[in-house]
């Protein structure tokens, strides 16, 4: 499943129109539209957060390769290439549907009941397809019954290396070795509050955007203490006034030259995190240069890239 596709299933599982959850995330509408039709591809970091603004969360999916034997005497059965688990509290729910091995009627198979669970799962590895024995099949539970079930040799031997990996011990969970060793981990699992929690959408903010004068301003020039703010000439002069602004707005800028402006843009739009760095209101060589930082990302990696940017030489 693409990440296009993605966004749009959690987007309508969720029940939320694109502005809504536009405005949870953090981003613009028709970015997110421009994201669930294909135009633009998210970073995995702003997929994340677009889907945890929905309720879902990013998470693996192991994928099953099936092989189709056909034996003497028993006929065609498939077998996976490895074992894989079903969660509660699917993994013991009742299935109805025939005995396909002595051809007996339709019947109920309680699989919180071991024996029956037993004897549905013969009859799933036996007749089953893929798309059964993965949705009812439990891993650890198939382990458990494996050497109890009645199974002919021929299907016994096929399954015989995905059983035995199973049961395989490890030294070292790979999850938690990957995670530093965090023992909150697992595979498919976490403990929720041990992770950060996220915050709310934090409250819209006015753009600190200052107004950029042009010869068609019918407006009379007003008096100013300071006078205009002279146009930044170089990268390291943008960045040195936004290092004043990062403390107290989210949406930083300042006037610049145009070819100023423009080198500061490209920096930092190759950093690719979700900060965005904008040139508005071009008016001859000056323009005003705007970035707006990421809602939930941290400012201080903002100030740290400001603070490279004002040694620019």
């Amino acid at each position: 499943m693409d990440r296009a596709y993605l966004l749009e299933v959690a987007r309508r599982a969720s029940g939320l129109t694109q502005a809504q959850l536009a405005a949870r995330s953090g981003t613009s509408q028709a970015t997110l539209s421009a994201y669930e039709r294909g135009l633009k591809s998210p970073t995995l970091k702003v997929a994340a957060r677009i889907l945890e603004a929905a309720g879902y969360d990013l998470n693996l999916r192991r994928l099953i390769d099936w092989l189709e034997h056909d034996a003497p005497g028993v006929g065609r059965f498939w077998v996976p290439n490895i074992l894989w688990n079903v969660e509660t509290p699917d993994c013991f729910t009742r299935l109805e549907f025939p005995d396909l091995i002595n051809g007996g009627p339709i019947r109920q198979w309680d699989l919180r009941d071991r024996e029956q669970r037993k004897a549905a799962y013969e009859q799933l590895i036996r007749t089953g397809v893929p798309e059964d024995m993965i949705r009812w099949i439990d891993g650890p539970l198939l382990v458990d019954v494996w050497d109890e079930l009645d199974l002919p040799d021929a299907v016994r031997d096929a399954w015989k290396w995905q059983i035995v990996i199973a049961r395989g011990a490890r030294k070292q969970d790979a999850v938690r070795l990957y995670s530093q060793g965090y023992e909150q981990y697992t595979a498919t699992t976490w403990i929720r509050r041990q992770e950060p929690v996220p915050q709310g959408p934090p409250r819209p903010q006015a753009p600190a955007v200052r107004f950029v004068r042009t010869r068609f301003d019918p407006r009379p020039r007003a008096a100013q203490p300071g006078g205009d703010v002279d146009p930044a000439e170089s990268v390291a002069m943008i960045a040195e006034r936004f290092l004043g602004e990062v403390a107290s707005s989210r949406h930083l800028s300042t006037v610049a030259t145009w070819n100023a402006g423009v080198a500061f843009a490209r920096r930092w739009a190759d950093r690719d995190d979700g900060h965005t760095a904008v040139l508005l209101s071009p008016s001859g060589d000056h323009c005003v240069v705007g970035v707006t930082a990421e809602p939930y990302g941290d400012k201080a990696e903002i100030v740290l890239l400001l603070h490279r940017l004002a040694q620019t030489v």
